[in-house]
């Protein structure tokens, strides 16, 4: 069993009304600080990974989380044996080029312990500023214009970015980019050792990366699973392995993510199972006790109506691990059992609810979860 940590951090402490606390160096420099040491201290606790999603402009100090490669390297050399990764990166908006090279070379530098997580993007403030030049917007998966172009967007950047990790040379004529825009290339070290990538007229007609991802065929994939079920089916077709942080009252959309991306994964030859296709998440909102987790979540509900379950986005509390930890206990393992599967994700906020409260979060759940799953194994 694996258990990642999707970090979320913020400049401001429950309690501050800060304006623009985002854009504060002192503020920033004391979060990364609480980042790598929880980040330390979880992996000392048994968890194996770290990871982020992606957010560009948050100048209200809330989910920092600008470079979420930035950040894995960051994690990584303060780390052992810490997978990082994302969950994820906008695959819609972003150079697929860029992404491709720049999550190779973190798999490079960490020594195989990165994973590549990517999304379609729910945030209009940045991904329509940077996506302004393909036309693309963020997507609320209701079929209109704008969500079938940015899927196809998706669609399109992921296998440039396959291609590139896994084929010597690259040539792609797409809707949105051009791998490589032809142009005359004549460069004596590609005529000579560059395979074919110009042709007999001298123009560039094939390009690569370097370098290509040190994992075969490259880092594992993961992609967020909110509504979507064609999403879900594409990213069962390229073996990627959707993480679910569904309530436990809408747990039939478990099945139903396993059914679809196994069936989508058998159609182009893919013999997947349950653990190849989903992880669960959670939210651990846990205290030393029962009374501190009950507090804890109160806290943590006024801050999900505050930054979630509000406009734009309206996002319901997904699944929450809180209150006994026998119970949270029999939780996680009855889904580990019922679903066949071997990864788990924790939501864990750092610096909003205070350093003191967040490791004792971290610690409670390796106390009441990781260590008896560990045992459990090893015996």
């Amino acid at each position: 069993m694996k258990f990642t940590i999707l970090a979320i951090p913020f400049m401001m402490r429950q309690g501050e009304e800060v304006q623009l606390a985002g854009r504060d160096p002192k503020r920033f420099q004391v979060m990364m600080d609480k980042v790598r040491d929880q980040m330390v201290f979880a992996e000392g606790l048994g968890f194996d990974g770290f990871c982020l999603t992606e957010q560009h402009m948050q100048v209200e100090g809330i989910e920092a989380t600008t470079n979420p490669i930035m950040w894995d390297m960051y994690i990584a050399q303060h780390t052992k044996r810490m997978r990082v990764g994302q969950l994820g990166m906008n695959l819609t908006v972003m150079n697929p080029i860029k992404v491709a090279e720049d999550i190779a070379m973190l798999d490079h530098m960490t020594g195989g312990r990165a994973f590549a997580g990517f999304s379609r993007g729910n945030t209009p403030r940045w991904t329509a500023t940077m996506g302004q030049h393909l036309g693309i917007t963020s997507t609320e998966s209701d079929k209109s214009e704008a969500d079938r172009r940015n899927r196809r967007a998706l669609y399109e950047n992921w296998r440039i970015v396959k291609s590139l990790w896994t084929d010597d040379l690259t040539s792609i004529d797409g809707e949105f980019w051009k791998v490589p825009l032809p142009v005359k290339w004549d460069f004596n070290p590609t005529k000579l050792w560059g395979a074919d990538a110009v042709d007999a007229d001298g123009m560039l007609r094939k390009i690569s990366i370097t370098p290509r991802p040190l994992q075969t065929p490259h880092p594992p994939i993961y992609a967020p699973f909110s509504n979507s079920m064609e999403t879900a089916r594409f990213w069962g077709r390229e073996g990627a392995k959707m993480v679910s942080f569904v309530r436990a009252e809408k747990e039939e959309f478990m099945t139903i993510i396993i059914e679809n991306c196994i069936e989508a994964a058998a159609e182009v030859g893919k013999n997947l199972k349950s653990k190849d296709v989903l992880a669960i998440g959670g939210m651990i909102i846990l205290g030393e006790n029962e009374a501190d987790s009950r507090r804890y979540y109160e806290d943590f509900e006024k801050l999900w109506k505050i930054a979630y379950d509000a406009p734009p986005y309206h996002v319901p509390m997904g699944r929450m691990w809180s209150g006994n930890r026998n119970r949270v206990q029999d939780d996680v393992m009855g889904l580990i059992e019922k679903y066949q599967i071997d990864e788990i994700f924790v939501w864990h906020h750092i610096g909003y609810f205070g350093d003191e409260r967040e490791k004792a979060a971290l610690s409670t759940f390796a106390e009441a979860v990781i260590a008896p799953i560990r045992m459990r194994a090893s015996s």
